[in-house]
């Protein structure tokens, strides 16, 4: 994983803050989400991490595209699901900029590998 985005942030510490900023929220949903909504976005961000491994450890160019691609699947599940959050009235778009912003850094590192170089 040593491609950076940020000088003092790699992709995998975006990665972990992300994980860190989903867990947090969902602290903060209502219990009657707790096996919906609660349950989808943290299985949507540990898929996000997984699939974030699969891509910096892609040992040839198919597969960095492939892991990649699959990424980006996983990426617009998580990003359905924060505005269904939003849509539902759960949070107001500020508590979550910090974790689109961290995620859109993430989503531009894996767009890149599917560029034809």
């Amino acid at each position: 994983m040593s491609e950076i985005i940020r000088p003092d942030m790699s992709v995998y510490q975006y990665a972990m803050a992300s994980a860190k900023q989903v867990y947090h929220l969902t602290c903060l949903l209502p219990v009657q989400q707790k096996f919906v909504l609660t349950a989808q976005l943290r299985r949507s961000i540990v898929m996000v991490c997984t699939r974030l491994s699969a891509v910096a450890f892609s040992d040839n160019k198919e597969r960095l595209k492939r892991n990649s691609e699959l990424f980006i699947r996983v990426y617009a599940e998580l990003k359905t699901q924060i505005k269904m959050s939003l849509t539902l009235g759960h949070f107001q778009a500020p508590q979550l900029q910090p974790l689109e912003a961290t995620l859109d850094q993430i989503l531009l590192y894996c767009e890149n590998n599917l560029q034809p170089r």
